[in-house]
């Protein structure tokens, strides 16, 4: 069994070492509005944290994976395990509300600040270059909830269904950002993104059960 004090430890590695991340983060993105992703450089941002050119790259690959950082934790196995394994319930639950959860489980863990929010914004518009690292970036989980999806409702692999899915996911998800770190705003982004996706729901009220093949419904044979 592990000790308390070993548990006690490990606390506090990790706390040090998301403080560290964080300091990174917000040193980079400072350097970046104030001397553009050019007018500094890693040895730099070291210096600004007081840490080594070696562990820096602990942290991140490069100044501009820095500056991008993280907005949450990835979800643990387990989560996206219990996602897979939902639709094999009887009866199982439902896409939309498995997809429901797994967002409002992800946006529970975001750990970005309205501050750090907008200030990221400011870097983006400032250099725009690392755009391509950020569709990248959401690319990557993109991929990943459509290899979820098609494991979760056994489609082919070639379906339109699980694409089609996460663009509309991310896309609500996007806007629900937006909307969580909007002046006003006392809803936590999981209530907002379920708001959201009720309003998805609203639209479509109903899914024909072939849609779950991939096909158009017209290409359906009826008997």
């Amino acid at each position: 069994m592990t000790s308390s004090v070993n548990i006690g430890d490990l606390g506090l590695r990790e706390r040090k070492r998301r403080r560290t991340r964080s300091s990174l983060v917000a040193a980079a993105r400072r350097l970046t509005l104030e001397s553009g992703l050019n007018g500094f450089t890693v040895e730099h941002l070291c210096d600004e944290i007081g840490i080594s050119r070696r562990t820096f790259f602990n942290y991140f690959p490069s100044k501009e994976d820095a500056v991008l950082g993280s907005t949450a934790e990835e979800l643990p196995e387990e989560i996206l395990d219990d996602f897979v394994a939902s639709g094999r319930t009887d009866p199982p639950t439902p896409l939309i509300d498995a997809l429901t959860e797994l967002f409002a489980e992800f946006g529970s863990r975001l750990t970005i600040s309205r501050e750090e929010y907008e200030t990221m914004s400011a870097v983006l518009h400032r250099e725009p270059q690392l755009m391509p690292r950020l569709f990248a970036r959401a690319e990557a989980k993109s991929q990943l909830l459509i290899d979820l999806i098609i494991a979760r409702e056994g489609l082919p692999a070639d379906s339109p269904t699980p694409g089609v899915a996460t663009s509309v996911l991310a896309g609500l998800a996007r806007r629900s950002l937006d909307e969580f770190f909007a002046d006003g705003n006392e809803l936590s982004y999981p209530d907002v993104i379920r708001r959201n996706i009720d309003a998805l729901r609203y639209l479509f009220p109903s899914s024909p059960p072939e849609a779950a093949s991939g096909l158009p419904a017209s290409n359906q044979d009826p008997s």
